[in-house]
């Protein structure tokens, strides 16, 4: 089972071999065999778990923030035509950056 958070992608280790960011497709980067909270209520209620960690290597750059919000805003967009144009700017972000 995959579990994700906004900077993160959690798995049982060993489970996946790689992972793509969600929001690039960038190859992640991985730490196997953490031990820790995977979400808010296990980080609230002082437990965790062993899991692997896969972080995107573009994860604090502006431009991976703005092709972010740019997928949330079209998940809560009603609108078919803003939604194709949100697609249009996502496309142009991440051209810009060479990310397929």
């Amino acid at each position: 089972m995959l579990f994700s958070g906004k900077q993160y992608l959690y798995t049982k280790p060993g489970e996946r071999k790689e992972l793509s960011c969600p929001i690039c497709g960038t190859k992640c980067n991985v730490q196997r065999n953490c031990y820790g909270p995977t979400c808010f209520a296990e980080a609230v209620g002082g437990l965790g778990h062993l899991h692997d960690c896969f972080t995107c290597p573009h994860r604090d750059e502006d431009w991976h923030h703005y092709a972010s919000q740019l997928i949330a805003q079209k998940r809560d967009c009603a609108s078919r035509r803003v939604r194709e144009l949100i697609d249009l700017d996502l496309q142009e972000t991440l051209e810009t950056h060479s990310v397929p």
